[in-house]
């Protein structure tokens, strides 16, 4: 006769996750506490016509723009591993179309139109996996940006009535890496809690209390200057948590400067959110998160660890009336998987649990709770 298991963690565990498969297998869909980023596996591309050639000359041109979203690295299709990849682009397509690119008519050039391509996800990241690459999730942090401008003797914020060209820049640049970005409406209320001296003197409490009706995960402040005629210089700081980042650059463009800007905030975001070093080896930790109560919170949390990027298996192995514990296969170490979890909003590390209670748990590596 075969015996049955009475230990009852082990039950739990059972049930919950026999629960788990019922309520996805009905279609719950839990409430989500973060925007995820989307269209990550697909890009976008001009071609010059409709022929085989083209098209097969434009899937690589998305493939590779597709590869930077992905990994967080804009030189990643450069790497000499992926060469033969991005010859064999076609074999991960999933759909594509065509369309006329803004204000085009039908009896417009065949230069203006646009190839679209999805791109078959689950065999994208297999690839990077395999050439031992990040692949950076959906969930990442978003941005707000405050620009000053300096011109002839006269600072000013940026505005979207006046500096279209300047936050088209931005926008453009933020949708090729999969940054979330958000550009303050600059309406009265922010008009009134954000000054230009604030930019200028870098006065980081103004800049935060002025940030905080956009909820962001990081704020991004600039200083462009018009030195000369034709020569600017732009001044950055990056406010994350914590950690302050500043960098400056100079050029004739000031709209290339903006891009550029973008550009260096999503190196450094891939940097501590989807770094390559490491990505090869797995690392075991086990969290347990407490304040969990309902099932819809189960539900939340596993879809939460399983979005990260930096998460390749998350299995629970315990379960207490307030609180259960899972065992992830993590890639990049117990930092990054830190760091991911600081978004969303779902669960937050314990600070304040003593050191007596924390032994009595055995096992556990990191210690958090229901926000």
């Amino acid at each position: 006769m075969p015996s049955c298991s009475s230990d009852p963690s082990h039950l739990s565990v059972k049930l919950i996750q026999a629960l788990l498969m019922l309520v996805l297998f009905m279609g719950y869909t839990a409430a989500a506490t973060a925007s995820p980023v989307t269209g990550l596996y697909s890009a976008e591309v001009p071609v010059e016509g409709q022929s085989a050639e083209q098209r097969t000359d434009g899937i690589r041109r998305a493939f590779m723009q597709m590869l930077i979203k992905v990994t967080g690295n804009r030189n990643v299709a450069q790497r000499p591993e992926l060469q033969g990849d991005i010859e064999q682009a076609p074999r991960y397509v999933q759909q594509f179309r065509y369309r006329l690119g803004a204000g085009q008519s039908p009896a417009a050039e065949e230069a203006a139109r646009l190839l679209t391509v999805q791109f078959d996800a689950a065999a994208v990241q297999r690839l990077l996996r395999e050439r031992r690459l990040p692949v950076w999730g959906e969930n990442r942090p978003s941005g707000l940006v405050w620009l000053g401008i300096e011109s002839r003797g006269q600072r000013r914020v940026m505005r979207p009535e006046l500096d279209e060209p300047l936050l088209g820049a931005m926008t453009g640049a933020a949708e090729k890496r999969g940054i979330p970005l958000i550009l303050p409406l600059m309406d009265l209320e922010d008009q009134s809690g954000i000054r230009v001296a604030d930019l200028w003197g870098d006065f980081e409490q103004n800049i935060r209390r002025a940030s905080q009706r956009y909820s962001p995960d990081l704020i991004v402040t600039g200083r462009m200057t018009q030195l000369s005629g034709q020569l600017w210089r732009v001044t950055w700081n990056l406010y994350h948590g914590d950690r302050v980042s500043n960098w400056s650059d100079e050029g004739t463009d000031p709209i290339g400067l903006a891009h550029e800007g973008v550009e260096h905030v999503s190196d450094l975001l891939a940097e501590r959110y989807a770094p390559v070093g490491g990505e090869a080896n797995l690392s075991r930790i086990r969290l347990r998160v407490s304040g969990v109560t309902e099932l819809t919170q189960y539900v939340g949390v596993g879809r939460f660890l399983q979005s990260q990027s930096s998460v390749e298996h998350a299995d629970m192995v315990s379960v207490e009336p307030e609180a259960v514990t899972y065992e992830l296969q993590v890639r990049g170490g117990i930092q990054v998987l830190e760091q991911g979890l600081a978004l969303g909003g779902m669960i937050e590390p314990i600070t304040d649990l003593p050191d007596a209670a924390q032994t009595l748990i055995e096992g556990v590596d990191l210690f958090y709770r229901m926000r």
